[in-house]
């Protein structure tokens, strides 16, 4: 069952009234932390790395939907349903869980900017779950936010700094889902890593991002 917990983090809900954050993992150079929202069983959680990348190919990395399988954990199924423009799209994913609990899926919404000043690339993405019908046997998430911050550095480096929250519905105990949540955002950090310092997206550019020194 401990794999079936950490898939809930590809999620973010940056609450008005939280605790602090808790550190929870601290490993091979990630940070995974969680806090508990006012009024609310499930953590929420945060997870920071630095990668040797550059923000574009950052960049490639999430608005390549088809990809997401390659990196973010457990996912088993992920396509763009809508583009809305450049900088924005909706997109499908399914997320695997062990036998007896019914994989689960959603739909988001994503947003990516920039800020001009500090080149700090900021997304969000919030869960717009009737674009398309339910699927038989899999469980639809109606409730969830994520947001990925990228600040550049000197040195060709990029901080990374993530956030999720969700609510999967079901039956699946809070305490169950809290005890394992920084397993998901651990791995999937460390493949994002992987993908991106091994070259993945290394020559690609958008005209709406811009490199630190440029």
């Amino acid at each position: 069952m401990k794999n079936l917990i950490s898939i809930f983090i590809l999620f973010l809900s940056l609450s008005a009234f939280a605790q602090e954050w808790t550190l929870k993992k601290n490993e091979d150079g990630i940070k995974v932390y969680t806090r508990l929202p006012e009024g609310s069983s499930l953590d929420e959680v945060r997870a920071t790395v630095c990668v040797k990348t550059t923000l574009s190919a950052f960049t490639a990395l999430l608005k390549d939907v088809d990809g997401y399988k390659a990196w973010a954990y457990n996912c088993v199924e992920s396509k763009v349903i809508k583009m809305v423009c450049d900088t924005a799209q909706c997109y499908y994913t399914q997320t695997d869980l062990p036998w007896p609990v019914s994989n689960r899926d959603l739909i988001f919404r994503s947003s990516l900017k920039q800020d001009s000043t500090t080149l700090v690339i900021k997304t969000n993405s919030v869960c717009v779950p009737d674009m398309l019908a339910e699927n038989e046997g899999i469980v639809r998430i109606r409730g969830g936010r994520s947001a990925w911050t990228l600040t550049p550095i000197a040195g060709g480096y990029v901080d990374v700094d993530y956030f999720a929250s969700i609510d999967p519905g079901g039956t699946i105990p809070a305490w169950l889902i809290n005890s394992t949540i920084d397993t998901g955002p651990y791995n999937t950090l460390k493949n994002v890593r992987k993908l991106l310092e091994g070259g993945k997206y290394k020559s690609t550019t958008f005209w709406f991002v811009k490199e630190l020194g440029e």
